[in-house]
């Protein structure tokens, strides 16, 4: 284990950019939600700069909230949890490296997910007991840069903070390393992976601006692309046109209906044995005014309309 000092924020991007760090080693296993091998391999190659996250507003909740669920948990489970500025790499695996946010004073590595919603979160009480494996796999891989014998997962889970100690497993530790290595290997071979046409759709489109853009020709092979292409857009043009007849159909019931009954409410539902269609009221807004000079003039003005979702 190395510990690296992080001068600054421009150094912390510079160590991120020549490591596989925890939030990414998930993608290796195909089990990031967030990105994939291919996008990942573009940027530790440089091909493809990282995402601008700096105004997404999950990324700034995060910042924010992160400390105050730590706190939380400090003083409901009587923890000492302090935050980390120091990067920690694994000497028996170069390019893996891990920035953690929070530790115990005795070192061992702190998770905290603010936003703890979807499949895999289970608990009982204040224990988690189950957790979506690209998180388990992240503390693994702080366990693994840190030398730790376990690391804690803390998630706010309905509004509580709950949290599951995670053993060391040095299988999937192995694993990991294994993986970071065949990665870099990868990176100064030049062999670009695959990219996943299902979930890089993204990715794909932020790389126009760093390659050049010219008229071109595809081989006559790629037509059935193209083809395929129009074909779906026209069947997303027709489905689109009966949801919306299906939801005016129920909407023109419901109304005669509601003719029936002598009330009068902003929010109603239509119920239909295991289905049901939500009517609320978005109320119309004059807008905001702008500047002392602008006075009387105003933007972001919207019409009061109603809102109509149909679910199971």
């Amino acid at each position: 284990m190395a510990i690296i000092t992080v001068r600054d924020q421009t150094h912390w991007h510079e160590l991120r950019a020549q490591h596989i760090g925890g939030s990414d080693v998930s993608a290796l296993f195909n089990l990031s939600p967030f990105t994939t091998r291919w996008q990942l391999w573009m940027e530790k190659s440089g091909k493809l700069p990282p995402e601008d996250l700096s105004d997404n507003k999950s990324v700034q909740a995060g910042t924010f909230l992160e400390s105050g669920i730590a706190n939380w948990a400090a003083h409901r489970w009587g923890m000492s949890i302090e935050k980390v500025t120091d990067y920690f790499t694994a000497d028996d695996c170069p390019g893996m490296g891990a920035s953690l946010d929070f530790a115990t004073d005795a070192g061992i590595p702190v998770e905290i997910k603010w936003s703890a919603y979807g499949d895999g979160w289970e608990y009982e009480g204040e224990t988690i007991t189950g957790a979506p494996d690209n998180y388990i796999m992240q503390v693994q891989h702080q366990m693994a840069c840190t030398g730790a014998e376990y690391g804690w997962l803390i998630a706010l889970l309905r509004n509580e903070p709950r949290r599951m100690k995670i053993p060391r497993n040095d299988n999937i530790i192995d694993a990991i390393k294994s993986e970071i290595t065949t990665f870099w290997d990868s990176v100064r071979a030049g062999e670009e992976p695959p990219v996943d046409f299902e979930n890089d759709a993204e990715a794909v489109v932020r790389l126009l601006d760093f390659v050049p853009i010219s008229d071109i020709t595809l081989d006559q092979a790629h037509a059935e692309l193209f083809q395929k292409y129009l074909e779906m857009a026209d069947l997303e043009k027709q489905a689109k046109t009966k949801k919306d007849q299906a939801k005016t159909e129920l909407l023109a019931l419901s109304i005669e209906e509601m003719k029936k009954h002598n009330t009068s409410q902003e929010k109603a539902i239509v119920k239909c044995g295991d289905y049901k269609m939500s009517i609320s009221t978005v109320k119309g807004s004059a807008g905001t005014e702008i500047t002392a000079e602008m006075v009387g003039q105003f933007y972001g003005a919207r019409t009061g309309y109603k809102r109509v979702t149909v679910s199971k």
